[in-house]
């Protein structure tokens, strides 16, 4: 084999380089088009993680199904609950998304935060009518302002609804959701900030012939203090399992193992010259009477207090009671 390439074995090379390069940038042109590209805004970035995600629609998932069942059995129809979107925005362009008159429900929820809760006017005018005595034939949604019974009423509906949201936080002990006030212009609501960055939960609500919205708004810190309780929750539940665990196996350890236990039967004292001139077959005179209880010591330590006697031609000492100023240590 030569060690000098010929003008047409490089050209052969230069012109494999050549059409390599091309088909691997068509191949990408190919890869790009065939992608969905969406657009990110870097002056507004997305907080919220994969996890914390996956955790709030499981919260959600589970939060649907307990509204569900409620407005089937307060409406006595047919009802369908479904998770449409969740999505991410600064609060000002979701309050400028609302309609004029809407009801919403500002719920507190103790060492979390403040969430809101819009119902469409169609489903909160569909309640409003079946709760009256009405039917659902009519889809009629009347544009007007809301009366104080009718915002009574809700107020009900709203007040469950936060019973349903505490069972869907159900992990976090001790955890307080209360309806702070009943809203019917969104654009009077303080609680969150303009520009705070927030969670939107939409579902889709069809009743019979209805069909409308059900929206939550969440701000991102709630949403971040809520993963962080349930971590910290998650991480004290597995430390008690441990415990417990190596509780159970410190005592089956303990139970193996060999203690010292005396029966002492009473004592004496006695001169040195009396000790010391001690004969087999003599007899101590104890300072204690034949009916006074037996102290029992395990370790040297007083615990037991019990009444000797013979079990089986052995001297034996049953136990009675504890001894009243026993260790707690062995």
């Amino acid at each position: 084999m030569a060690d000098i390439l010929s003008q047409s074995q490089i050209d052969e090379l230069l012109n494999e380089l050549i059409g390599e390069a091309e088909k691997s940038k068509t191949d990408f042109g190919l890869g790009l088009n065939e992608r969905t590209v969406k657009n990110y805004d870097f002056k507004s970035p997305k907080k919220m993680s994969k996890d914390q995600f996956k955790l709030l629609s499981s919260i959600t998932d589970t939060l649907a199904r307990h509204i569900q069942a409620y407005f089937a059995g307060l409406l006595r129809s047919y009802c369908e609950i479904t998770l449409a979107t969740i999505d991410e925005h600064p609060y000002y362009e979701y309050n400028n998304s609302l309609p004029d008159c809407i009801l919403t429900g500002v719920i507190d929820i103790s060492s979390l935060g403040t969430l809101l809760v819009d119902m469409s006017n169609s489903i909160s005018f569909t309640l409003i009518e079946r709760m009256l005595g009405g039917n659902l034939v009519s889809t009629i949604i009347p544009e007007r302002e809301f009366t104080e019974i009718e915002i009574s009423l809700m107020e009900r509906v709203f007040r469950r609804i936060c019973m349903f949201i505490k069972e869907s936080l159900s992990p976090l002990p001790d955890v307080q959701v209360d309806l702070r006030q009943i809203e019917t212009n969104s654009r009077f609501i303080k609680s969150i900030r303009i520009e705070e960055v927030v969670e939107v939960v939409i579902y889709n609500v069809v009743i019979g012939p209805v069909k409308g919205t059900l929206t939550i708004c969440i701000p991102y810190t709630c949403v971040d203090s809520l993963a962080f309780a349930l971590e910290q929750q998650s991480e004290k539940e597995n430390t008690d399992v441990a415990s417990d665990e190596l509780k159970r196996n410190l005592l089956n350890e303990l139970r193996n193992s060999t203690v010292d236990v005396c029966a002492i039967l009473g004592d004496a004292t006695l001169p040195l010259k009396d000790i010391l001139n001690l004969q087999p077959g003599d007899i101590i005179r104890l300072n204690q009477r034949i009916d006074s209880p037996v102290l029992v010591t395990v370790n040297n330590n007083k615990w037991f207090l019990g009444e000797p006697g013979i079990l089986h031609n052995y001297k034996a000492v049953k136990i009675s009671k504890y001894y009243k100023g026993r260790s707690n240590k062995l």
